[in-house]
């Protein structure tokens, strides 16, 4: 009912809501892309380092294969090292297939 004592029509529905975030202030939003961005900078680093860290491991697995070529159990020590190492490659194979994903993502932003 209005002032008047009559009654609202039923077409005069309320107002839809708004999108989310229609009224955070402009500098609201800028520190959140900040924060969303540092974020996604953060992953970028942390799947550099995996894949120089797994990349040091397989250095390490082929210098140590390489000693051991020559000696009796350097035989199994190699297939060891060569399924370690296929393992890892794949591993970096995949970080390699995510960090681009996510640096083509932030590209587009």
């Amino acid at each position: 009912m209005n002032k008047y004592g009559k009654t609202r029509s039923s077409s005069s529905a309320a107002r839809p809501l708004d999108p989310p975030g229609v009224d955070e202030p402009v500098d609201a939003r800028k520190r959140q892309t900040a924060r969303s961005q540092a974020s996604i900078r953060q992953q970028i680093i942390e799947i550099r380092e995996r894949i120089g860290g797994l990349e040091a491991e397989i250095d390490a697995i082929a210098t140590e294969a390489h000693t051991a070529i020559g000696t009796l159990p350097g035989a199994d020590r190699i297939e060891t090292a060569k399924d370690v190492v296929a393992e890892k490659r794949d591993e970096i194979q995949k970080l390699k297939s995510r960090l681009e994903d996510i640096e083509r993502l932030v590209a587009t932003e």
